[in-house]
């Protein structure tokens, strides 16, 4: 019976220990996590400025000109096959995707006022509208 009784003991013991130091890392990481202020948070999510955006990574790396003439048909053959992709995908996603936003843009109309609801129209149609924009200028590029 002693040696039941010092197994469940050690076991306790064990547990307790377990449990213990399980809390404190708990605690220790708790405290070492502390929120960004809002300002800071904005400034960091900003994306890259847009000068450093329009130049592709393998420019910043310097390749030479024969490199260059190697990665620059990679990327054209890499953009055919894209937008190959982006055609197929489109045909056969596009009409399912659009009925899934028609229907929740309906949804949310219902449950806005009449005046709300043209305000929200009108925002559905400037971004659409900078999207499309934004689509013409990419396929000239």
């Amino acid at each position: 019976m002693d040696k039941l009784l010092r197994t469940r003991l050690a076991t306790v013991v064990v547990l307790l220990a377990v449990f213990g130091s399980g809390l404190l890392v708990g605690l220790a990481a708790d405290r070492s996590l502390v929120a960004t202020p809002a300002a800071e948070a904005a400034v960091a999510a900003e994306p890259e400025a847009p000068a450093e955006r329009r130049v592709p990574m393998y420019e910043r790396v310097g390749p030479d000109a024969a490199q260059k003439m190697v990665i620059d048909s990679i990327v054209s053959a890499y953009r055919v096959s894209m937008k190959s992709l982006h055609a197929e995908f489109n045909a056969a996603y596009n009409p399912r995707y659009r009925a899934l936003v028609d229907e929740t843009r309906a949804a949310i109309r219902g449950v806005l006022t009449p005046e709300q609801a043209i305000a929200y129209d009108s925002l559905i149609a400037e971004r659409e509208r900078r999207r499309a924009e934004r689509d013409s200028t990419e396929d000239r590029e």
